[in-house]
């Protein structure tokens, strides 16, 4: 860019494109591996009515290991392995067991975080952080599978999230991932 200053005065800058900023939740993440990272109460930051405890947390190892991949291009995944926890509601026990479509990690998504707000939204049907029962309508198989699911996010340090969802008037179901 050349600026004319003054009477044969000339200004010239180099503008150098660069990225935008990353998002700070890009990476992978996963739920921290400690009793009440997991759980839901009536309000935010009670997690009375249950809560997942250390037992808890050596019994769902096949769910602790799962990890939610944020890209830096927007893209969003689940990736769960061979198994996960599996629900009732999903057509099994309440155990380890292989994913269960659409909440398989098969899903193409992408994500959208808006810092102001202090939120994620998950775009794509089987796309979730956390519990793929809840979203904001409410719990599966009570409501329909969602296409979109927002979270509110709070930074605990650059590698601890903690994210909430309210599944239903006063249910809300509190997560707590670290980034690996």
């Amino acid at each position: 860019v050349s600026i004319e200053a003054g009477a044969g005065v000339f200004w010239q800058y180099k503008l150098i494109r660069t990225s935008a900023p990353s998002s700070p939740l890009t990476g992978t993440w996963m739920m921290a591996p400690e009793g009440g990272s997991l759980g839901v109460g009536p309000a935010p930051g009670d997690i009375g009515w249950w809560n997942c405890d250390a037992a808890c947390v050596t019994g769902r190892a096949c769910y602790y290991d799962d990890e939610y991949v944020f890209g830096a291009d927007g893209s969003f995944s689940n990736v769960l392995g061979s198994d996960t926890w599996i629900e009732g509601w999903q057509g099994g026990s309440d155990a380890c067991g292989a994913p269960v479509a659409p909440y398989d990690g098969t899903a193409v998504a992408t994500y959208t975080y808006d810092a102001g707000a202090g939120t994620v939204t998950i775009n794509g049907t089987g796309a979730y952080i956390g519990l793929p029962k809840a979203n904001n309508q409410g719990e599966l198989p009570n409501v329909a599978v969602p296409s979109s699911i927002t979270y509110n996010v709070t930074f605990i340090d650059s590698n601890t999230i903690s994210v909430m969802i309210e599944a239903g008037a006063g249910v809300f179901w509190q997560y707590k991932l670290i980034k690996i």
